[in-house]
């Protein structure tokens, strides 16, 4: 028997449900009907409308002159339902009348709808990462866990996901930029979780955000609104979509054992197509479809030049006037000596700043460690003096030492003598230890064969000379001249120089 409330309308909405291949629990449910009522049309086809509509309500007369399938496409859309009665029906009945029939007849859709009025195209994008991590064997067959970052456009839904070796804050300036570039627009409002590469500290009024996640808003042009903490439905639509793709990688990749990074997001790359271009249950088109109808128009275009990642740090300015970064030392002017400074590094430079003020900029150094990057004009004025004086004074005391030493260091300034200030000076204690142990005519002989030595390898460095006077010191030594020096005058007599003849008594 047809039941009360079982209109011609509905029937025709089950048949056309049957036709697009969904199953009897899918249009129950989305209908408020029995699966048995369901499985009854099915059986009936055609028919169904003939034998089912001779005891079925009859629609209201104003409903025959109404587009419903413009209702239906413009509710999708998140339009106000009032806006849409003065333009579709106010002239046929008034506003409580289409209310109710668009209750009883559009219900299931009034409930999924419900949150997209919420949100304009191009106004809000929600990121996070996934919870469950994808596996990947390395080459010593040894698993790594790769984090999935996700982002999603709230109006259109359009999905994007890249696999980062952690959730560090390079890999998380990254995913952005790679999801801005994917979107090929930005959103005026990002809403992040939380997390300490995002939020330095949360709060509901006015949270403090990673200086480089502020530099990357700056840099697009969009505004970071954490969501609140407690509070999983400031960004529902991510947490959603998270749970979409973790399914659809646990299904298509159960049988898949990823050997890169790479791999996984090649693997990625083919699977976030099919999910924005399969049609969405709310929409009735794809994710894409939506996106490139309402919403790619109304994103803020891109930067010229895509985002640098910019780092910042805080470090303390040593008595030497210097600030220890990445192992090598800068600079900072004397004034400062013992205060905090934040240090901006970017891919080619260092900027250093007390509170906002910029007090030095360097070029970036990527080569060994313990170099040194001094302004003299950052030195107090004794400390320049003696950079000054220094070089001078230790060739003095070089040529003092050993002759040959003295050429050396000579060699040595003339190339460049701050470069090799701290080496002289490694050299000249070296020179003046050896000089104590052997004495001096002795270490004249030993320095000048080592510096002789040190030339010839052609690498000035000073654990290679200590190495060679070491080895020097263990040779055996000459033995003396014992040979007597006669008096021109006298043969028989020896000269003052001479060794003395020890007489022997018997």
């Amino acid at each position: 028997m047809p039941r009360k409330g079982l209109t011609m309308v509905r029937i025709h909405e089950v048949l056309r449900l049957i036709q697009e291949g969904l199953s009897d629990r899918q249009i129950a449910r989305s209908l408020s009907l029995r699966r048995s009522r369901v499985a009854e049309i099915r059986g009936l086809g055609n028919e169904a409308p003939t034998v089912l509509g001779t005891a079925a309500v009859p629609e209201p007369l104003w409903t025959d002159g109404v587009d419903w399938e413009a209702v239906d496409r413009e509710i999708r859309d998140g339009h106000e339902l009032k806006r849409i009665w003065e333009e579709r029906a106010s002239e046929r009945t008034s506003y409580p009348n289409f209310w109710k029939y668009l209750n009883r007849r559009f219900a299931p859709l009034l409930k999924e709808t419900v949150t997209l009025r919420e949100f304009e195209p191009g106004g809000h994008c929600e990121v996070d990462y996934s919870g469950d991590p994808v596996l990947w064997w390395d080459e010593r067959n040894r698993p790594q866990k790769a984090q999935i970052f996700v982002g999603i456009l709230c109006h259109s839904q359009l999905l994007f996901a890249l696999a980062t070796v952690d959730q560090k804050k390079a890999s998380w300036l990254l995913a952005h930029q790679k999801m801005y570039a994917y979107f090929g627009g930005v959103s005026r409002v990002t809403v992040p979780d939380n997390t300490k590469t995002g939020v330095l500290k949360a709060h509901l009024y006015d949270p403090d955000l990673n200086p480089a996640y502020l530099d990357l808003a700056i840099h697009y042009g969009t505004a970071v609104v954490p969501a609140r903490a407690g509070r999983p439905r400031d960004k529902s639509f991510v947490e959603g979509a998270i749970g979409i793709l973790q399914r659809h990688i646990r299904w298509s990749f159960r049988n898949r054992r990823f050997r890169s990074l790479s791999e996984i997001n090649e693997a990625l790359s083919l699977l976030i197509p099919r999910i924005n271009e399969r049609p969405h249950t709310r929409f009735r088109i794809s994710r894409r479809e939506r996106f490139e109808r309402t919403e790619k128009a109304a994103l803020k275009p891109l930067p010229e030049e895509p985002y640098s990642l910019i780092d910042w740090k805080v470090c303390r300015v040593h008595p030497d006037s210097t600030i220890a970064l990445e192992g090598a030392y800068y600079s900072v002017p004397f004034l400062h000596r013992g205060k905090e400074v934040r240090v901006r590094l970017t891919a080619r430079q260092v900027e250093i700043f007390v509170e906002t003020e910029r007090v030095a900029l360097y070029g970036r150094y990527f080569g060994h460690s313990g170099h040194r990057i001094v302004d003299p004009a950052h030195l107090p004025p004794n400390a320049q003096a003696y950079r000054e004086a220094t070089p001078q004074l230790l060739l003095s005391q070089a040529r003092g030492l050993s002759p040959a030493l003295g050429a050396l260091v000579e060699d040595l300034f003339q190339e460049d003598s701050l470069a090799h200030l701290r080496r002289v000076q490694g050299l000249l204690r070296t020179a003046r230890t050896e000089r104590d142990l052997l004495g001096p005519e002795r270490a004249d002989a030993v320095l000048h064969q080592a510096v002789t030595l040190l030339r010839s390898r052609g690498s000035i460095r000073v654990r290679l000379f200590q190495a060679l006077l070491q080895s020097l010191r263990t040779q055996p030594s000459p033995l003396p001249d014992r040979t007597p020096h006669r008096r021109p005058g006298n043969p028989m007599l020896r000269s003052p120089s001479s060794p003395p003849i020890k007489e022997t008594v018997r």
